[in-house]
């Protein structure tokens, strides 16, 4: 059961509906379609969704489940954003961000926010808008722009980069095609630090992070075969590793 189809669950047990009288006041024919959208089988579509806030008088905020007390802000105009798409908490990823951070500086885990996939819609933000735009990704992607650097740590599994890196990339599509004007401005501040096997296996996606910002030195490149090290192994018990970081904070970090 995915998180919008859980809140949509406790709408419906909250009215005392059924899930067959559901439907109906939904407009469905049947009992298997609010079944299946509980359970994130199916997606609600946008035109529904619309019907479902203004029939029950629900808050955006309510049904979508965003934490009010998560704040993406800068703690001052010198902070910069880590945010790391690892699906691990205390992984390579956490490891290098806390090697890095300076107290006024932030991380964000992308898997303890509250996203939706860009998947399993009508393309409704073709003709209105995104169906998730109230999730937390906006409010990150608005905070982004006000940090001076804002670093993407990627980690890559099998020469790709992880699933909650193509979730934010998709969704981006949408952002900034309706925020055009802060595009160049967010690319400004973006910067990579890439954890994977190496050059010889990871060719393209590399290339695609040089042909996004244009900058190859904003990519810091962390190769693990160069250090003999497996994924399941630490990169900072490597000096080598310990070295490059060093002089990636005196580059970008201490500027």
């Amino acid at each position: 059961m995915n998180k919008l189809g859980e809140k949509i669950k406790e709408i419906r047990l909250k009215e005392g509906l059924s899930q067959e009288a559901f439907a109906k006041e939904l407009g469905y024919n049947s009992r298997s379609t609010i079944n299946k959208i509980e359970k994130g089988i199916n997606e609600i579509s946008y035109d529904k969704l619309m019907l479902l806030i203004q029939k029950y008088e629900i808050e955006l905020d309510e049904l979508f489940d965003k934490n009010k007390k998560k704040s993406f802000a800068p703690l001052d105009d010198d902070s910069i954003l880590y945010v790391s798409f690892s699906a691990r908490s205390a992984g390579n990823c956490t490891d290098i961000v806390q090697y890095l951070l300076r107290p006024k500086d932030k991380l964000i885990l992308f898997k303890d926010i509250f996203y939706n996939p860009c998947s399993k819609c009508n393309y409704e933000c073709f003709k209105s808008i995104c169906k998730y735009r109230y999730d937390d990704i906006y409010d990150l992607l608005d905070s982004a722009n006000n940090y001076k650097k804002v670093v993407f740590i990627v980690p890559m599994y099998c020469g790709n980069p992880s699933s909650l890196y193509f979730m934010i990339s998709e969704r981006m599509q949408d952002y900034f095609s309706n925020n055009e004007n802060k595009w160049d401005f967010f690319l400004e501040k973006l910067h990579f630090i890439c954890i994977y096997g190496s050059d010889e296996e990871t060719p393209y996606f590399i290339e695609t992070f040089k042909s996004i910002i244009k900058d190859e030195t904003k990519i810091l490149k962390i190769e693990r075969h160069k250090y003999n090290l497996k994924m399941s192994e630490r990169v900072l018990d490597r000096e080598e590793v310990i070295s490059l970081l060093e002089q990636y904070k005196s580059r970008i970090v201490n500027v």
